[in-house]
């Protein structure tokens, strides 16, 4: 077995933290936020938009769970960490394409720019696929690490 050094240690905590931020940013507040806005106009949108909303949550709290499981070094929770982000990630764009679709074809758009808010949506939500491949790769080093010799792999992060 190979052992594992100093630097690669620190690249791991390094993309450790990346992931959280960008973990933070696109895969709980833009799929959280689009979700409790689509159940707060619940009324106006009806019961299958809501639905929308709250599946849209669910994704968020899934990959956001995936983001902190992976940071232990623990190989069972990493392979959870890649099986719920990628189940969130899978479940928000399917959520996102039919968000989209509905947008398009009732005409939503913004009241100042004219623009279509499916844009907008796509903006926010698309880059939820970052954070998710961060963590697959974070957690696919950790299961390989787990299989090599670990002295100096001392840090939590």
């Amino acid at each position: 077995m190979r052992k594992i050094t100093e630097k690669q240690c620190a690249a791991v905590t390094v993309l450790k933290i990346i992931m959280l931020v960008f973990s933070a940013v696109y895969c709980l507040f833009m799929p959280f936020m689009t979700g409790l806005g689509l159940l707060y106009n619940s009324d106006s949108y009806g019961a299958e938009i809501s639905l929308w909303g709250a599946l849209f949550i669910v994704s968020a709290v899934l990959m956001s769970a995936a983001a902190v499981m992976c940071i232990p070094r623990k190989k069972a929770l990493n392979v959870l960490a890649v099986i719920f982000s990628a189940v969130g990630c899978v479940l928000c764009m399917a959520m996102l394409y039919k968000l989209c679709l509905h947008a398009d074809s009732s005409g939503w758009s913004d009241k100042f720019t004219m623009e279509q808010i499916s844009n907008m949506y796509r903006r926010r939500l698309i880059p939820c696929i970052v954070p998710v491949i961060l963590i697959i790769i974070v957690s696919a080093v950790q299961i390989r690490k787990n299989q090599g010799t670990m002295e100096k792999y001392t840090s939590i992060l």
